[in-house]
């Protein structure tokens, strides 16, 4: 045997074995098959060729029998002798030389026995009718010129020109039939080369373009936005009145003795009760403009007893809290080992660059534009794997405007996540991030007040709290599993 063979075989075997994957043969893209002619070569090696011109490879029907050989002799005896003797007439090409044999068997059957021959003598066979064939030695070019070729026309719908090429490529360099002609525009590939070699091909084909297995993502997204007030304690005026209340009242009496006097001949019994009288007058209406006509405090007692505006003084309790959820759903179908791509947020326009034409009579710089993806952009790529297990990788980024600007482009703030996580099949893969989070804390009072006891409800604090979350929930489904078997067939081509 020589050298081209053992690699021609090693590398059909490897290429063949190397696919994972398994498809019934009735999804074949083959669709004509015809019987080419024999070269001229071969037509002027032997007559009996011309009578096959245009028809189909004859099938030998040699005797049903068994033999046992024990031969020492030349390859061209060996191969006259051996067929013989299961009724085939041999036509040694001239290719075949003479060099000295061994052949000993046991009892075998004719394919075994051309098996052997052909190993030992190092030849392949041409079947010329159903009781003769030529015996030429086995290279590429006795392969080219003897061997019947067919032609097979493969029809490859929905493949795009660099798929069409990759098939082409299967044909050339992996089964070796150079003779193969692509057309983009009909999607067809055609390939002459031997029956046995188109069969394999078929096959080959047949499983690649069996499909892919698809998925369905069930995609949830949960935006949670929470916010929480408070507006608590008491606000003190700036500025206040401080009085000594017995002076304050003999002032106010002093100066309005009229209605002091009317007040005393209607009610006798309140003569003397200073307190008693200004409080009637402010009561009645007849008296305003006065410390006692707004809130005040009274501290201490007796002659000392001192007053404090309390006007401008509020006390607040206030308490307001929200929670808002909003939920978006999403089915996508994919193929396995597809990338799927989601975004929710707005495209944000971002002036790059700008320039003006000299000589123009428009005003002003012709500025370029980009849109940037502002919210969520998440990119899901899902491989099946054994045991019913999916693998997601994940590629999630959240865009923002950062709220400033560099020579008036905005400044855009970016978080992203990357990474791969093994799911059983109906289990979900949850993300979890902080969209945004402010906190603010306003106190107003007097500074150091709140310290003293008793005073600590003088400071009213206004706290706020908003934060807004993103939850992305991603669960796996397996619609359609392409292929059940982890690897396909061995096809062992003929040398």
């Amino acid at each position: 045997m020589n050298a081209t063979w053992h690699i021609g075989l090693a590398l059909c075997v490897l290429a063949i074995t190397a696919k994972v994957y398994a498809q019934p043969k009735q999804n074949s893209a083959t669709a004509t098959t015809r019987a080419i002619d024999l070269p001229k070569l071969a037509v002027e090696k032997s007559s009996a060729l011309e009578e096959r011109e245009a028809s189909e490879p004859p099938a030998l029907v040699p005797l049903d029998i068994q033999h046992r050989f024990h031969l020492r002799t030349d390859k061209r005896s060996l191969i006259s002798q051996v067929l013989g003797a299961y009724g085939i007439q041999a036509t040694v090409d001239q290719s075949v030389n003479a060099q000295s044999v061994r052949f000993d068997t046991d009892e075998i059957g004719f394919a075994d026995a051309a098996e052997l021959l052909k190993i030992a003598t190092d030849t392949f066979f041409v079947p010329v009718d159903r009781k003769s064939m030529i015996v030429v030695t086995d290279s590429q070019q006795n392969r080219i010129t003897f061997e019947h070729r067919a032609m097979r026309t493969f029809y490859f719908p929905g493949l795009n020109s660099k798929e069409l090429t990759d098939m082409g490529n299967i044909a050339r360099i992996v089964f070796g039939a150079e003779q193969s002609v692509i057309e983009p525009n009909r999607g067809t590939l055609t390939v002459r080369a031997p029956e046995p070699e188109l069969d394999a091909l078929d096959e080959t084909y047949a499983d690649l373009l069996g499909g892919r297995s698809m998925l369905q993502l069930k995609v949830r997204l949960y935006e949670i936005d929470k916010t929480k007030a408070t507006n608590v304690g008491m606000v003190l005026p700036t500025s206040t009145t401080v009085f000594n209340v017995p002076s304050e009242i003999n002032s106010i009496l002093q100066n309005n003795a009229n209605l002091v006097d009317q007040l005393l001949k209607e009610y006798p019994s309140l003569a003397g009760n200073y307190e008693a009288i200004l409080a009637a007058l402010i009561a009645s209406g007849l008296l305003s403009g006065t410390v006692f006509n707004s809130p005040f405090a009274v501290l201490g007692g007796g002659l000392t007893e001192t007053g404090l505006d309390l006007n401008g003084v509020s006390v607040n309790m206030l308490l307001n809290s929200s929670d808002s959820r909003s939920l978006k759903q999403l089915q996508l179908r994919i193929l396995d080992q597809e990338e799927a791509t989601i975004r929710s947020g707005e495209r944000y326009p971002v002036m790059t660059s700008s320039f003006s034409i000299a000589g123009s009579s428009s005003n002003g710089a012709v500025p370029q534009i980009q849109y940037e993806d502002l919210g969520l952009t998440l990119k899901v790529t899902p491989r099946i794997e054994l045991s019913n297990k999916v693998s997601l990788s994940l590629d999630m980024k959240l865009s923002s405007l950062a709220g400033a600007s560099l020579n008036n482009i905005p400044i855009l703030a970016n978080r992203q996540y990357s990474g791969v996580v093994s799911l059983r099949l109906g289990d979900s893969a949850l993300l979890v991030s902080d969209l945004s989070k402010q906190e603010s804390l306003d106190i107003t009072g007097v500074p150091g007040l709140s310290d003293i006891p008793g005073f600590s409800g003088a400071t009213n604090r206004q706290d706020t709290k908003d934060i807004m979350e993103l939850a992305i929930m991603i669960t796996p489904h397996v619609i359609r599993l392409a292929h059940q078997q982890t690897a396909s067939p061995i096809l062992v081509l003929p040398h």
